[in-house]
């Protein structure tokens, strides 16, 4: 066997072992989480059950009244994207229809990251000893941990989405490791395959999530700056490089409409566009709680009739929130300085070019366009496709930051310091992995027993009409627990509550403490509104309780 056969096989097995590293630990990961915890989370379960049985994109609740839906059952997936309800019915296609069957295509595919990771790190510095500890960092990931066998988008996002932005890369030029960024052609029908692959992973990570279209628009920048720069044009030997972009772009976006074009036909036939317009109405909220909003306008004639002051104030609280997302969600704190470090380094890479433009194109609108559901969680979901790229880059970041060190030490060890630290790292990550997943899921059972009272409510409506229509908080955890069409609770006044009443015939109003703000004096005198009349209290403690109130002017 030659030393490069050797070499080869060494890092098989290093790939081989990493993947069944994460699958042990996202196995483990798994076993205590019985049920979907969260509104998203239950959303894509609920409508992924549907699939399985045969039902279709079909949803059997309002969640929300952007696009101002007709009435129930309602085609599904018209705000959140639906691979993640797709992967959760392949999964009860295998193993029948339970939350542990659904689990399976995220246990799988998110045990990937790390082999994904190892190769991101050995593409930017060729070290093994940097590809184990980026494949340990993305098993261990902070505050993703608990999420990657959820039934949410982190994990197709996560994967599709990284790879997407290396292929991408890999199509237009390949970087010798160790070495600074230098191009080498590739034959003409294997960039072909890279980046029609590319467009497909693009079209998958847009079916996860919306903004998975700034992946795409990421790409085709940076691939207009590659073919246009002295570099790039000198190696390939390109002519004419505007023809050559046009060639690549349009078999970038064919992979992705390869994908894409199914679900931009069913949106056509179910709504009339090819995609739901609700996401882009978020620009337009004053306040995340607007989402829940009925009936109001939501338009830049709105928004800009708010006060500048207001508008400014907003925008800083979500500059503000998610600047500590980078900080403590993507980097875990301790990677972060590092990775800026590594990240300035190789700036001149194509692969960390394209990966921080997609990172800044997505901090740019998740701050100024999409602020309020940027700053609650959309920079949190998105920013998973960037962990195998701060990973590595820390790493890097890590070993010049004790060569510069080292150089100022003569008695410093520099390669057994890169060796303690970087364990270190891995230790650091796996502390918070476990401290962060014991808080979440599972201290005082949390994880299963989100919305305890939902069954005793659902068996409660059911003994009064089987056939009901409820207005309650969270409706994709009423139709989980066994009920049956249900709206969300408006953020609006009882007056308004009566409107959306008739509007989708609701029977009932189910009131948790969690209620809208312009319901709390409802809340406090559950008695005092004739037209919504109490007929059931659930929980002793006051400030805690439930009130089920019958509507009375259907």
């Amino acid at each position: 066997m030659t030393a490069q056969n050797r070499t080869r096989a060494s890092y098989d097995r290093d790939l081989v072992l990493l993947l069944l590293l994460a699958l042990a630990v996202r196995c483990l990961a798994a076993l205590p989480q019985q049920q979907p915890s969260y509104f998203d989370a239950i959303y894509y379960y609920v409508n992924g059950v549907n699939l399985a049985e045969g039902r279709g994109f079909v949803e059997d609740f309002i969640w929300n009244y952007l696009d101002q839906p007709d009435g129930l059952p309602q085609p599904s997936h018209r705000y959140w994207m639906p691979l993640t309800s797709i992967l959760v019915a392949f999964g009860m296609a295998a193993g029948g229809i339970n939350f542990a069957a659904a689990q399976i295509p995220f246990i799988l595919l998110s045990a990937l990251l790390a082999p994904l990771s190892y190769g991101t790190a050995m593409l930017l510095s060729g070290q093994r000893r940097h590809g184990w500890l980026a494949g340990l960092l993305a098993i261990f990931s902070g505050f993703y941990f608990p999420y990657w066998t959820a039934t949410d988008n982190f994990t197709p996002f996560a994967l599709t989405g990284s790879l997407a932005l290396i292929l991408a890369w890999w199509a237009n030029w390949r970087t010798c490791p160790e070495q600074s960024p230098r191009p080498s052609e590739l034959e003409a029908w294997d960039r072909i395959a890279y980046i029609l692959t590319a467009g497909v992973c693009l079209g998958l990570a847009h079916l996860a999530r919306a903004d998975g279209l700034l992946l795409l628009v990421a790409t085709i920048l940076a691939t207009i700056f590659w073919h246009t720069t002295n570099k790039i044009r000198s190696t390939f030997h390109v002519p004419r490089p505007t023809s050559h972009i046009l060639s690549l772009t349009l078999l970038l976006i064919l992979g992705y409409l390869l994908v894409m074009a199914p679900w931009f036909i069913r949106n056509w036939q179910a709504t009339g566009a090819p995609l739901a317009a609700a996401g882009t109405q978020t620009i337009w909220l004053t306040d995340y709680d607007d989402l829940f909003s009925y009936g109001q306008e939501l338009s830049p004639r709105t928004f800009f009739a708010q006060d500048p002051g207001s508008i400014l104030q907003g925008r800083w609280w979500a500059l503000t929130a998610n600047l500590q997302t980078v900080l403590a969600v993507w980097g875990m704190i301790f990677l972060t300085p590092l990775a800026l470090i590594g990240g300035w380094v190789l700036r001149r890479h194509g692969l960390v070019q394209l990966a921080g433009l997609y990172g800044l194109l997505l901090f740019a609108a998740m701050t100024i366009l999409f602020a309020f559901p940027g700053a609650r969680g959309g920079l949190f979901h998105s920013g998973a496709a960037l962990l195998p790229f701060i990973y590595a880059t820390a790493l890097i970041g890590l070993d010049h930051a004790v060569d510069w060190v080292a150089a100022r030490r003569r008695r410093w060890q520099p390669q057994q310091a890169k060796r303690v630290f970087g364990a270190g790292l891995v230790a650091l990550a796996i502390a918070l992995s476990l401290f962060i997943y014991y808080n979440r899921v599972l201290k005082n059972n949390a994880w299963n027993s989100a919305d305890a009272a939902y069954p005793a409510i659902v068996a409660w409506v059911e003994g009064q009409d089987p056939a009901a229509t409820v207005m309650i908080g969270n409706p994709p955890a009423y139709r989980y627990h066994g009920g049956g069409l249900s709206v969300v609770v408006p953020n609006e006044s009882p007056a308004t509550i009566l409107t959306v009443a008739r509007h989708y015939q609701v029977d009932y109003l189910i009131l948790d403490r969690n209620h809208p703000l312009p319901l709390s004096d409802l809340y406090r005198q559950p008695t005092a509104y004739p037209a919504l009349q109490l007929v059931q209290t659930f929980g002793q403690n006051p400030g805690h309780k439930i009130y089920v109130f019958k509507i009375q002017n259907n």
